[in-house]
């Protein structure tokens, strides 16, 4: 290690020379489209910068896309820096500036929108070059749709720059852009990071070695691999950050970035480094509290934060998804000045923040990706080591691997090796789409346009493509008798009915457990008598919870029952020990004394009891409450499905060796090969138009109805509904802050859900009633895309609650109370709503109401601590 370790330092300083891949691009980008392929921190901004100033000095304009507002802010800043600040604007949806500058600044969602104006109008958008940052989330799941669309819309005259992190298939992309574009695309691919990397393994005992040796694994890791098997257990990891630190510090290997594997690990962190892990040198901690309290000055209520003291003490702080934009802005900039010694980040930071280290330290080899943990891909990898070594300030980084509970160094050390993952299309059809692409498109050209889809381009260059084709012509001769009608929707309803059904099965399995909890928490209060599974009888005489169980003191039901040092003898069980409740219960009074008590308990023993009848008790359980509303729900869904009146049901319920059922299995796995090809955009796209005629937004002849013209401008996840809800006048225009206490549950996220019992609507005036006609409103229209087998959110109370409060009240901390979750998902709550109330504020033309009261809720919502100044 000695001789590895000698290479940290800072690099000389010496006069900015390009490198040859930035320089090539410049040069190509003045006759063609330019991928640009390149590791994080190797300087892809420097092309976007000489790109948008030759543009500037032709008198150009220039619309730079990035996937994060936080990430466009800070381009923003830099930006009006370089050329000043009358040049440049910005467009994110919270903030709105100097929008008729020659280069703008915004989200990717921002720029297809401003496309979909465009195309509606008949005319281009007012820009000669679209700059595209973090390029590869092309292929994210939940928005490279966004950016696929941008790309296909987009005029061919406008030239294009797209900035990546590595990709193996840059070149096809290219391809893919040349073909749909009629003009040339250049793939432009570095390798080479500017900080060399070195991987290292933290041997418990506290030994530094190199992961790697000769290109294999280290002899000395694999051998303490072999002894020490990845066992995954759950729980949290219990990483010892502070003796990590205290290695690190003598290694001179800090900063660094620990990536956890969730939130709660990150702040865990903090608290175990408080004490074990030092603190600042005099000079640092001057230098970071002076620059802390200018920060603090510019957020005066960051103050009170309760991580204020991990940052002043160990110099340390958490950055994630919990925490409030302005705490993170914080940390970000004490991070990149080099004033922190470590950063405790989950995953997601890897991806757009730019606050690099000396050392990223690895925690485990698997990600949660929204559903379930699989292992790190290679890209996953990169991203995260992207963030080791900082240019111009380090000549060497580093990423260090921790051995635990949720650690493979052999699969870290062979992702080294790896080539990056492909960016695969993640296109899919929404009625947002289908909406503004009738705007100004006919359903044939619909069809010319979704065939230019990235999708259609890696399907037809893959094998399988005819096959699947077939596969599909023989499933819709099968259903063309039954309820679905076509080999499309027959898909989208048997994997919902497959899904309802096992989430049915899977609660009714789980509410007997509950029913007998709530019935024992009701049931078992002091005097309870009840019998245990040996058949001895207890009384129960208060209850007391131990090590996060539900218990109880009792006393054993018999005739000698005696008293120890004056109080009768206990004995603490869990509640489930308790295997039946008896019909009796001994009147304990707190005023009554142990010898009474002890006396009531003996004469208990001599007498018989039935068993107490649960219908007897009205258990009231907020769980069992909330799993019965969702089992009602979900029974509710399954019966509006048209397979049960389907005359040919019995052939899509046959094992998996009937012809429906192994057909469909055939095509799930062949689209998971060949994700969204053309054929099944197409059919997506007519089974929503077909929806859409029913419904009354588009004409037989395939043009848009004057609803289906202004619900086209609500360019929201769910526009239907809430255009359900503008039909009916049920959106409360007289109140925008119920207004934006009815918007909320429709933006959540479904896999989250708030701690703790939820308020009733009933305790806030007004709430309940407004909150009662949008349902009446929107039900029909949630059945009938139920029906027609499209995905409906789930409507969850608490977030109207949230918003409801802080629009009214202004009370940050109780508004955070109500919505059980983390500041930072109440603040993502508020963007989100403010997001959707914008787009209804984009009626005005249409329901002239209706849109100035979105726009005074989006002022009531987006307020600080919120709202984050630039």
């Amino acid at each position: 290690m000695i001789p590895i370790l000698k290479k940290i330092g800072v690099p000389e300083q010496t006069p900015f020379v390009p490198d040859p891949f930035q320089v090539e691009a410049i040069e190509k980008l003045r006759d063609a489209d330019v991928i640009v392929s390149a590791p994080t921190g190797s300087g892809k901004t420097y092309i976007a910068v000489e790109a948008m100033a030759e543009v500037l000095a032709k008198g150009g304009r220039v619309w730079y896309a990035s996937p994060l507002k936080a990430l466009s802010n800070s381009k923003f800043i830099e930006f009006s820096d370089k050329f000043g600040p009358d040049q440049v604007g910005l467009l994110t949806g919270d903030h709105k500036v100097n929008y008729d500058a020659p280069i703008i600044v915004g989200t990717t969602e921002i720029l297809r929108n401003q496309l979909y104006d465009a195309m509606s109008r008949g005319g281009n958008l007012a820009a000669d070059m679209v700059i595209m940052d973090e390029a590869h989330y092309l292929g994210d799941p939940d928005r490279g749709v966004v950016w696929e669309e941008v790309l296909i819309y987009i005029s061919p005259r406008v030239r294009l720059l797209l900035l990546s992190a590595t990709a193996s298939n840059v070149r096809e992309l290219a391809e893919w852009l040349t073909r749909i574009r009629g003009s040339r695309a250049e793939a432009i691919i570095a390798h080479k990071r500017p900080v060399p990397l070195h991987p290292l393994f933290l041997f418990p005992e506290g030994e530094l070695a190199s992961l790697s040796k000769g290109g294999a694994l280290n002899p000395k890791v694999r051998n303490f691999i072999e002894q020490n098997p990845y066992q995954r257990r759950g729980g949290p990891v219990q990483v010892p950050v502070g003796r990590i630190l205290r290695v690190l510090e003598e290694a001179d290997l800090l900063p660094a970035i620990f990536f956890l594997k969730s939130r709660s690990d990150c702040d865990l962190a903090l608290q175990r480094c408080y004490h074990s892990a030092g603190r600042q040198d005099q000079l640092d901690r001057i230098r970071l509290e002076s620059r802390l309290e200018e920060l603090l000055d510019r957020y005066p209520f960051l103050k009170s934060h309760k991580h204020l003291k991990y940052i002043l003490g160990p110099g340390v702080a958490a950055h994630h998804a919990g925490h409030m934009p302005h705490w993170k802005m914080v940390v970000e900039h004490l991070m990149q000045e080099g004033l922190l010694k470590a950063i405790f980040a989950t995953s997601t930071v890897a991806a757009g923040v730019n606050f690099p280290a000396r050392t990223v330290v690895i925690c485990q080899s698997d990600r949660f990706n929204g559903r379930e943990f699989s292992d790190l891909t290679a890209t996953e990898l990169l991203q995260m080591t992207g963030r080791a070594g900082r240019r111009g300030m380090d000549r060497i980084g580093f990423a260090l691997v921790i051995p635990g509970p949720f650690q493979k160094p052999d699969l870290i050390h062979s992702l080294f090796k790896a080539p990056p993952d492909p960016v695969i299309s993640q296109i899919h059809i929404n009625f947002s789409m289908v909406l503004n692409l009738l705007l100004s498109n006919d359903p044939d050209q619909i069809k010319t346009l979704l065939e230019l889809s990235l999708a259609s381009f890696q399907q037809g260059r893959s094998a399988g493509g005819d096959e699947l084709t077939e596969l599909f012509d023989d499933l819709g001769d099968l259903v063309a008798e039954g309820a679905c009608g076509s080999a499309e929707k027959s898909l989208d309803l048997a994997e919902k009915n497959q899904y309802l059904h096992r989430e049915e099965r899977s609660l009714r399995r789980i509410r007997p457990r509950l029913v007998r909890e709530s019935f024992l928490k009701a049931g078992l209060v002091p005097g309870r008598l009840f019998e245990t599974s040996s058949g001895q009888v207890y009384c129960m005489l208060s209850a007391v919870e131990k090590r996060g169980r539900d218990g109880m003191n009792a006393a054993k039901v018999r005739e000698d029952l005696g008293l120890k040092k004056g109080a009768v003898r206990l004995k603490w069980m869990p509640l489930s020990r308790a295997a039946r409740l008896l019909n009796a219960r001994l009147d304990l009074d707190p005023d009554k004394k142990p010898k009474e008590i002890a006396q009531l308990i003996r004469q208990a023993a001599n007498r018989e009891y039935e068993t107490l009848d649960p219908a007897d008790l009205m258990a009231d359980d907020s769980r069992l409450r909330a799993l019965d509303s969702r089992l009602d729900q979900v029974v509710s869904e399954l019966a509006v499905l048209p397979c049960l009146d389907c005359p040919i049901i019995w052939a899509c319920q046959l094992d998996r060796e009937g012809d429906i059922p192994y057909l469909m299995d055939m095509i799930r796995s062949m689209e998971e090969r060949n994700r969204s090809a053309g054929r099944i955009l197409w059919s997506n796209f007519m089974r929503r138009l077909e929806f859409l005629k029913f419904e009354g937004f588009v004409t037989q002849d395939g043009e848009l109805t004057e609803d289906g013209r202004w619900t086209s401008r609500l360019r929201l996840d769910h526009p239907l509904i809430f255009a359900a809800g503008i039909r009916a006048d049920a959106w409360p225009e007289d109140n925008p802050a119920l207004l934006a206490a009815l918007v909320a549950p429709y933006v959540v996220d479904k896999d989250r859900e708030g701690d703790g019992e939820p308020q009733s609507l009933r305790a806030w005036p007004g709430l309940s009633e407004a909150w009662l006609k949008l349902e009446k409103a929107t039900t029909p229209m949630i059945k009938s895309l139920l029906a027609a087998g499209f995905e409906t959110p789930l409507i969850r109370i608490r977030p109207a609650l949230a918003i409801y409060s802080w629009a009214t009240l202004g009370l940050w901390d109780d508004a955070v109370r109500i919505y059980g979750l983390d500041p930072g998902d109440m603040a993502m709550l508020v963007f989100r709503t403010a997001d959707n109330l914008r787009q209804m504020a984009g009626l005005s033309e249409s329901h002239p109401k209706l849109a100035p009261a979105a726009k005074a809720a989006v002022d009531l919502i987006m307020k600080e601590p919120v709202i984050t100044p630039l």
